[in-house]
């Protein structure tokens, strides 16, 4: 566990010079996730460690908002003037987020050429979630 958390702090460390010495306008963590995954790619994977490593930081994920409520606490009166604002922004960027990638999927559907296009009609789709219809004829076998 010992040597994962290393290799992780180490992703993160070299991204973070490479941001800041090449003066990049990306985060030193999101370099540093790159090289990891990088080096996943090269090594054919994560090993056991890695992914016992990772569950135990993931279990423990709530234990991250802690800094964010204390900054939303230590900041109370700013959220209360500018709380719709932020509240816009959030609600209006997850909106268009939310639109972009539907868009994005249905051309890349398009141009790759996915199933993800409806049947014809009604009674070629079928129910997806009916095990006991068979496929073939569309009755209950």
């Amino acid at each position: 566990m010992v040597g994962a958390l290393a290799t992780l702090v180490v992703c993160q460390l070299i991204g973070e010079i490479v941001a800041h010495g090449l003066h990049l306008p990306l985060p030193g963590p999101v370099l540093g996730l790159l090289l990891l995954v990088a080096w996943f790619a090269w090594r054919g994977g994560p090993d056991k460690t890695m992914g016992t490593t990772a569950d135990v930081i993931l279990s423990n994920l709530s234990l991250l908002f802690v800094p964010a409520a204390v900054g939303i606490v230590q900041h109370g009166q700013r959220f209360m003037t500018q709380g719709p604002a932020i509240v816009a922004a959030l609600v209006g960027s997850s909106a268009l987020t939310i639109a972009v990638t539907a868009y994005a999927f249905l051309w890349a559907d398009r141009r790759f050429g996915g199933k993800a296009a409806s049947p014809p009609n009604e009674a070629d789709r079928g129910d997806p979630f009916d095990t006991d219809t068979d496929k073939d004829s569309g009755r209950a076998s």
